[in-house]
């Protein structure tokens, strides 16, 4: 038998690189561990201070209680901790920090200053730490509470380094990281500034309203509902979005577990299931706050997930908190409401507008958004009910077929609408078969090919009154770098401030869709990094995402003569199977196929 020794006891600086994959994933993991150790320590006033996107430098200081000398070497080892000390203490944490990982993992891939004063202290301590390894520990001068410097991350790392994002991108995630804190603790000062300028200043004081207006813009403030509600000792509050105010891809949605910004499957559940409007979501600022004991906050290394000792609990109070802002009672048990009435039927869509010759006024589009629900009721699929077959009328003649032109792209040589469904699926038959078309796939191929072929001389159509819109900061920095993209789509769009614009012109394919709505979603919906392939790429990307939030908005149930006016327009789509994002837009079912599965062949 060898007496080669395989296991092994890991040295120290490789065991807190092992942590510091799970801790800290980049500079804004960085912030977030910094700033929940501030709020720990009851700071009531916080600054963030960051360069080159988090990567070369994250400082964070604070006013709050500071630590002793023998504190401030104990906080560099691994499971070092003053929140918890038995093991019944993680059933009931009210703490951000509590494993004692967070400054070791992060001075251990980083070169990392300390600075810290308790108040009983004359002096503050100030100790250096490079690559986990202590470099120099002595006195300095500061007020009561502590500022960490955290430079050159993954700088003895760099397989880890090459995976950061450009500093634009990774300077947005620490925004974020930092606006759902301030949403969280509203009480309280924030400063965050970036490569020596300020993103935001928030004071002391605030109500949670006006954090959210300072933070998201009044535009989505003045769109909020107020949400509070108690049930089986799960309190929900905060503010949910009206359903005329919408995002169809990802809205800002901050989720809090007794104020820790977290995730939970079973929130995002019960908000989605209690929405009414489909396809879209609303913008939530929830708070969900019950007894520590019913939550585990110990599921995620970082803390972003938790789980419920008692999900359903919550699952019922935040469908409940959401109907009862919408307007529908508190009851989520009651027997279905009865459907609002179904749009009226939608005159045919002219033929497709010239790009390289727009008209003073464009024709309004068949396809409009919804109007304005009020109040705003839960829907629920109507119950399906099967006359007898006695009192069905006997079937009429079929309509004539729409014969298509020898240069349609669609390989059929007619087409006939056979039912419009309100799922948002339209039944064709063709001369191979039955083709299911979704329509919102359909709809955004149609006005992607609109928008793309506008050529260098966008088509474009100026708004009789200029819009002035004001987007959350994320959103504008977002509007900012794609917007010689959006200008060569055909949008008039140019930056009054930091976050507000001015949009004097929209796409004429998009010319009859509400500016404000159409720009806010699809600067939600622009979070990728920007392409390096030049302004074709750009515009490509923009033209795609607003393409989809055009049909999206614009969806209505049509008429059959619509349809099938749109299926013309469709078979002259240059690619009429699928969306720019790869979507599928039809999918057929020959005849051949529908004899064997029904076994007739």
């Amino acid at each position: 038998m060898s007496e080669r020794r395989v296991i092994r006891v890991l040295p120290e600086n490789v065991a807190n690189q092992i942590a510091a994959g799970e801790v800290v994933e980049r500079p804004a993991s960085v912030v977030k561990e910094l700033v929940e150790n501030a709020l720990d320590a009851g700071a009531t006033r916080i600054d963030v201070s960051v360069e080159g996107g988090g990567s070369k430098c994250v400082e964070v200081g604070d006013n709050g209680c500071g630590m002793a000398r023998e504190d401030a070497l104990a906080c560099l080892e691994r499971q070092a901790t003053s929140k918890i000390a038995t093991v019944g203490d993680i059933d009931r944490i009210a703490t951000f920090g509590f494993r004692g990982e967070a400054i070791p993992s992060i001075a251990s891939v980083s070169r990392f200053a300390l600075l810290t004063r308790a108040r009983e202290d004359d002096a503050a301590t100030s100790l250096t730490v490079v690559g986990g390894t202590l470099d120099w520990v002595g006195e300095a001068a500061r007020p009561v509470g502590t500022t960490v410097t955290v430079r050159d991350l993954f700088f003895n790392v760099p397989a880890r380094r090459k995976f950061l994002r450009a500093a634009a991108t990774e300077l947005a995630r620490i925004r974020q990281t930092l606006i759902a804190i301030a949403l969280a603790n509203p009480a309280l000062a924030f400063r965050l500034r970036a490569d020596g300028r300020d993103l935001f200043s928030l004071p002391e004081g605030d109500t949670l309203a006006d954090r959210v207006r300072a933070l998201l813009g009044e535009g989505v403030s003045d769109a909020l509902l107020p949400l509070d509600f108690t049930r089986e000792g799960v309190a929900v509050h905060g503010f949910l979005s009206k359903p005329d105010f919408t995002r169809a891809g990802s809205p800002e949605q901050y989720v809090f577990v007794n104020r820790r910004p977290a995730t939970a499957a079973q929130i995002q559940y019960a908000l989605r299931e209690a929405w009414p409007v489909r396809d879209r979501r609303p913008i939530a600022i929830l708070f969900v706050d019950l007894p520590p004991e019913e939550v585990d906050v110990n599921v995620h290394p970082a803390k972003r997930e938790v789980r419920f000792r008692h999900g359903d609990r919550v699952i019922r109070a935040v469908q409940a908190s959401v109907a009862l802002a919408l307007g529908g009672g508190d009851d989520v048990s009651a027997p279905p409401a009865s459907p609002p009435p179904g749009p009226s039927p939608l005159p045919p869509i002219g033929a497709l507008p010239t790009p390289q010759a727009p008209k003073p006024k464009q024709a309004a589009l068949p396809f409009a958004p919804p109007a304005t629900l009020a109040p705003y009721p839960v829907l629920r699929d109507p119950p399906i009910v099967t006359p007898p077959i006695d009192d069905l009328p006997p079937p009429g003649p079929p309509p004539p077929p729409m014969e298509l032109p020898t240069a349609a792209t669609l390989p059929w040589k007619w087409l006939r609408v056979a039912d419009i469904l309100e799922s948002g699926y339209w039944l064709v038959v063709t001369d191979q078969g039955y083709v299911t078309v979704d329509a919102k796939a359909a709809l955004e191929r149609i006005f992607y090919e609109r928008l793309a072929h506008s050529g260098d001389a966008p088509a474009s159509q100026p708004l009789l009154i200029p819009e002035t819109l004001r987007l959350p900061l994320a959103d504008a920095e977002r509007v900012v770098r794609f917007l010689p993209a959006l200008c060569a789509c055909g949008f008039g769009v140019s930056a009054l401030a930091n976050d507000t614009f001015l949009v004097d012109a929209l796409p004429v394919a998009l010319a009859e869709l509400p500016p404000k709505e159409i720009l806010a979603d699809l600067a939600a919906e622009l979070d990728q990094p920007v392409p390096r392939k030049g302004l074709d790429a750009w515009r490509r990307e923009v033209v795609a995402r607003a393409a989809a939030q055009a049909a999206s908005r614009a969806f209505r149930v049509p008429t059959k003569q619509a349809v099938e006016t749109l299926m013309g327009q469709l078979a002259h789509c240059e690619l009429p199977y699928a969306t720019p994002r790869g979507r599928p837009v039809m999918i057929l079912t020959t005849y051949r196929e529908l004899d064997r599965r029904f076994r007739r062949v």
